[in-house]
């Protein structure tokens, strides 16, 4: 009980995580930059656009890192998904890790989300979240699906303390959510119910920051109430 009043009360209403629509509460794009060690090496950008199936959701992440003035790693991804009456119907994703190769196809058929990725297919709950964070009813989630594999994930997210997130506007007011379980991670989100940040560790041990570029800063955030 505890945990769901700190997650009420991280943002204006119970209702906030509730139909999510994108467009009304993001715009048409959500930028963020990656930062390594705190030093930058990428982008993240995810585009919204209302269609006559549903809202289409493009995200896509561009990585590189040099050494000695040559690419020592490089990154991309890309996913493409279609919502309808506030879950995810269909979704289409292609990494490229570093030469390595992974695609994944979900599309929901029969009350069912069915799931095709490089461990074969899975049938899923049709109101499943993928991790891409945008839409904060993930946050009452205890099974995710990781758009990295087409694996679900079991976690546990709990909601922290609330902070102050550096930006490109300046601080954002936010509060800090835990990934703990098969999925390890931090997301932070306002309280409106924007996703504004993430940070987790790479399989080298380094650091990877998500730093939001076009959110709205505290002064912002108080001019508009």
């Amino acid at each position: 009980m505890t945990e769901i009043s700190a997650l009420t009360s991280a943002f204006k209403s119970p209702s906030t995580c509730e139909n999510v629509d994108p467009i009304a509460r993001y715009g048409n794009e959500l930028r963020f930059q990656i930062r390594r060690d705190d030093a930058p090496v990428g982008t993240h950008i995810v585009q919204f656009n209302r269609g006559t199936d549903g809202i289409q959701v493009v995200a896509q992440s561009k990585i590189d890192i040099s050494f000695l003035g040559f690419n020592a790693y490089s990154f991309r991804y890309r996913s493409e998904s279609l919502w309808q009456n506030g879950a995810l119907a269909a979704l289409s994703v292609k990494v490229d890790d570093d030469g390595d190769l992974t695609n994944i196809a979900a599309k929901r058929e029969n009350n069912e989300l069915v799931v095709t990725g490089p461990d074969g297919e899975k049938t899923l709950p049709p109101g499943i979240f993928p991790t891409d964070h945008w839409n904060c009813g993930v946050l009452s989630s205890t099974t995710v699906l990781n758009t990295l594999t087409g694996n679900p994930n079991d976690v546990t997210i709990r909601p922290r303390d609330q902070e102050k997130l550096p930006s490109a506007k300046g601080p954002l007011a936010a509060t800090h959510f835990t990934y703990d379980g098969d999925l390890v991670t931090n997301a932070w989100y306002d309280r409106d119910g924007r996703w504004v940040g993430l940070q987790f560790k790479a399989r080298d041990g380094s650091t990877i920051v998500y730093r939001c570029m076009n959110c709205a800063a505290l002064s912002e955030q108080k001019d508009q109430g």
